[in-house]
């Protein structure tokens, strides 16, 4: 890990994310800060935490709820993919999101999406 911390707002601006979601992967424990100062309560975070955070952001605009993305997480590699193909075929979208998604190509990149995010390599049959 990097000596160079980064606070809160700037680790937000690189993740895309906002302070108030950080707080909220730390207060459910899917991503907690390096440091938190004891005086201040300052969050800082580690540019190595970053692929973890778009992992998470990934795995949301998928419309996976945080206890299902705790789980892809804490699974092991070759099983991971499963769970948040599982899930989507349980949970019906957004109706506003779904009409923004809609397409012929959307199920592929959903399945690409998967497979980049949690790491699964591309199988041929």
């Amino acid at each position: 890990m990097r000596d160079e911390l980064l606070t809160i707002g700037r680790f937000a601006r690189l993740c895309r994310r906002s302070v108030k979601q950080l707080r909220h992967y730390d207060a459910t424990g899917l991503l907690a800060p390096v440091r938190v100062d004891a005086v201040t309560g300052y969050r800082s975070y580690a540019p190595e935490q970053a692929r973890n955070a778009l992992t998470i952001a990934l795995l949301r605009d998928m419309d996976l709820p945080l206890a299902v993305i705790a789980r892809v997480r804490s699974a092991e590699p070759e099983s991971r993919a499963e769970i948040p193909r599982a899930e989507r075929g349980l949970r019906p979208r957004a109706p506003a999101r779904a009409a923004r998604l809609a397409g012929p190509a959307q199920a592929p990149q959903d399945e690409l999406r998967t497979r980049l995010i949690i790491g699964v390599e591309e199988t041929t049959a």
